[in-house]
């Protein structure tokens, strides 16, 4: 049964469970806490009255004579001291139940944190790994472009000998003779420079080679064309002939148009001029009507054109197939000799037309050239 006294360390009260311990000032307390003081203080005095006291003065253990009650008899003491120890262990659970869910909390934070930091670390690491591929590629694409300089390069030191070549090659066929010594002089006398010299001396004789091969095609080209030129001279004055040939066969075909030209529009003059003489009705004129409607020309000969057009040639070669219909007979019907009498003074026609005056009782005989004429 626990005393009516408590420790003022941890105000619990003192029972036989517990060591009570006590000092030379007389203030009692449990020997664990009296201990657990003298540890975490910083000055060894008593808790109750700050007295200096020494832990060789502390009496360990102390007994208490109680007398004996009824057992099953509950102790309000005993008990309030249970309460308070159980809320000190729940005020104890309970602080620790914060920290712990505070360090939850923390760490909760933590996680988070952490994930974030997960992330970004995620997305930077693509990042990077997309750097590290792009500079790959990168570094592919230069390696490339190094293995290219390196072959322009080559080619570049290829192309400066070959120039060298070539400018050395081009002293020796066109320089003088003082160049070409100089250039041999500063050769030197090594092996590379006499094979440099005996290449330029093969270029030499290839280059003399193809010199005289050129020569000799271009004096066959020469003869080709000496002997065109006189072909084409000759082709070119036959064609000259021909032309002055044309002109002259235009130039009598043009005064033979303008003849005819000149013949067709006196011969109008002429149809004309029968015309009409034949309107009036006497024996001479019913001659030459007979004698231009019989005309042997065929009716359906078309009207010569003496001028073309634009667009047509003259074609001097063109020949025209006319028939000529037979010769009829003219028949005079008999006219009794005293009934007409022809004046030759009076006719007109006989001095117009050329026929000559016929005797009494015959027809009048048309002139040769009056009938061709009229053809």
């Amino acid at each position: 049964m626990p005393i009516r006294a408590y420790c003022t360390i941890c105000s619990d009260f003192f029972d036989h469970c517990r060591d009570v311990a006590a000092i030379h000032c007389g203030h009692t307390f449990h020997y664990e806490c009296l201990l657990q003081w003298f540890q975490t203080a910083p000055t060894k005095t008593c808790p109750q009255c700050r007295k200096q006291v020494s832990t060789r003065h502390i009496i360990n253990k102390l007994f208490f004579d109680i007398g004996g009650e009824e057992e099953g008899s509950a102790d309000p003491e005993s008990l309030q001291n249970e309460v308070d120890r159980m809320r000190a262990l729940m005020s104890s659970k309970e602080r620790d139940w914060q920290d712990k869910q505070k360090a939850i909390d923390g760490l909760k934070d933590t996680v988070d944190k952490q994930r974030r930091d997960l992330d970004s670390v995620r997305k930077e690491i693509m990042d990077k790994e997309m750097l590290c591929t792009a500079l790959k590629k990168q570094m592919a694409y230069l390696e490339t472009q190094q293995s290219d300089v390196q072959a322009a390069k080559d080619e570049v030191r290829r192309l400066r000998t070959k120039i060298q070549t070539f400018e050395r090659l081009d002293v020796l066929l066109q320089g003088q003779r003082d160049e070409v010594e100089s250039m041999v002089t500063d050769m030197g006398v090594s092996l590379a420079s006499v094979e440099q010299l005996s290449i330029y001396c093969i270029s030499l004789k290839k280059e003399y080679d193809n010199l005289k091969v050129n020569l000799k095609s271009s004096n066959e080209m020469c003869e080709k064309l000496k002997r065109e030129v006189l072909s084409s001279n000759t082709k070119l004055q036959k064609a000259a002939m021909e032309v002055n040939q044309t002109k002259e066969e235009k130039n009598s075909l043009q005064k033979d148009l303008s003849n005819a030209d000149k013949e067709i529009s006196s011969l109008k003059k002429k149809v004309e001029f029968l015309q009409k003489t034949l309107s009036t009705p006497t024996r001479t004129n019913e001659a030459l009507s007979r004698l231009v409607f019989e005309s042997p020309a065929p009716l359906e000969l078309k009207p010569p054109r003496l001028y073309h057009s634009a667009d047509e040639e003259l074609d001097l070669n063109l020949t025209y197939d006319i028939t000529t219909p037979g010769h009829v007979t003219s028949r005079s019907t008999p006219v009794p000799p005293k009934k007409m009498r022809l004046d030759p003074p009076a006719s007109p026609v006989s001095k117009q037309s050329g026929t000559c005056p016929s005797a009494p009782g015959q027809e009048p005989v048309s002139i040769p050239a009056f009938r061709n004429s009229l053809l």
